[in-house]
């Protein structure tokens, strides 16, 4: 077989794949203008994945017949992204959206039952408000598999409000270009966020639990952090990992817990006490907790005690620090 030349990601594409290939989110997204290389990139992605037997099905569901040939075309040659990659060409399938919504069950059923897939929505502009419906349905049909959504800058992909992406990558041309930004804050949760609530467009009381996981997440990669927002749950853990170069100091990192309570729904001691355990377990210099509330009596003297290990946010703070981060203070 005749090999083409290996595929050398740029530090943007390098970022996204160490990204996606860490993480296991259901839902991961990335927007890209034409020229990006996104697609082979998300062909690379998902070659890896196979490889790393993280999935044992790819199933790529495009906009033209032109695509599904392209990435049939490049798992026939296996050794074309990468030399090393030993994937079996069945462990593949392509397809449009075109057949898919006129034989939908012959396409579902022509993958293992039991698989594990990456779920591959290329040209999603193609579907728009379809694709909530269509990703939702794969993943049912294929518990525990992941869904890649592949993106241009427009036109924008209009899903329902609970549609959250757990991975979401922007290269700095989408997020450079006013008109794609706008149209990226329709459906991605964490553009154009921190915005909003500044302009008091949406208040902290209306925002989702997971928006206000994005919104601490947004800021702290202002502040100069190189963020990880986890999956995302409501049972207390880390929401955030933040770490940052303190030069001569050293690496600092912090794992962050966001509490979106009313304000009259102070957080505990309890509360407080877990996140100092959890500190120890991530081995981070500091653990903060940041609310829409306040912090009782108590809880506040064991953050005050250990001050150099613990730390809060309350809300009145947290104003101040979306406030600082829009003006670049």
């Amino acid at each position: 077989m005749r090999n083409e030349p290996a595929f050398n990601p740029t530090k943007q594409q390098a970022e996204f794949l160490d990204n996606f290939l860490a993480r296991d989110d259901a839902r991961s997204l990335l927007v890209a203008p034409p020229g990006f290389g996104k697609t082979t990139v998300a062909q690379c992605a998902a070659m890896k994945l196979l490889e790393q037997s993280k999935v044992d099905q790819a199933l790529l569901i495009a906009g033209t017949r032109a695509l599904a040939d392209q990435w049939t075309h490049r798992f026939s040659r296996i050794d074309s992204i990468s030399p090393d990659l030993t994937v079996q060409n069945h462990a593949f399938a392509a397809t449009t959206y075109s057949a898919l919504s006129h034989d939908s069950e012959r396409i579902w059923n022509a993958v293992p039952p039991d698989s594990h897939c990456l779920l591959v929505f290329e040209d999603v502009e193609w579907v728009a408000d379809r694709l909530d419906a269509l990703a939702a349905e794969g993943l049912s049909r294929f518990p525990g598999s992941r869904a890649l959504f592949v993106a241009a800058t427009t036109p924008p992909i209009v899903v329902d409000s609970r549609f959250e992406f757990g991975l979401e990558f922007f290269t700095s041309e989408a997020l450079a270009d006013p008109t794609s930004l706008s149209s990226l804050a329709l459906f991605a949760p964490s553009v154009g966020l921190l915005e909003r609530v500044q302009r008091k467009l949406i208040s902290l009381d209306d925002l989702s639990w997971r928006e206000f996981e994005h919104l601490i997440s947004e800021m702290l990669a202002a502040d100069g952090y190189q963020v990880e927002l986890m999956r995302g749950s409501k049972d207390g853990g880390v929401d955030v990992v933040a770490i940052k170069d303190l030069g001569a100091t050293g690496l600092f990192k912090a794992v962050w817990q966001a509490k979106k309570h009313r304000i009259d729904r102070k957080v505990g001691l309890s509360l407080v006490r877990e996140l100092a355990d959890t500190r120890l377990e991530h081995q981070a210099s500091k653990a903060m907790i940041v609310t829409t509330s306040y912090l009782t009596r108590g809880a506040l003297e064991r953050v005050e005690r250990d001050r150099f290990l613990l730390g809060k946010i309350d809300r009145s703070e947290l104003d101040d620090w979306i406030d600082r981060t829009l003006r670049g203070a």
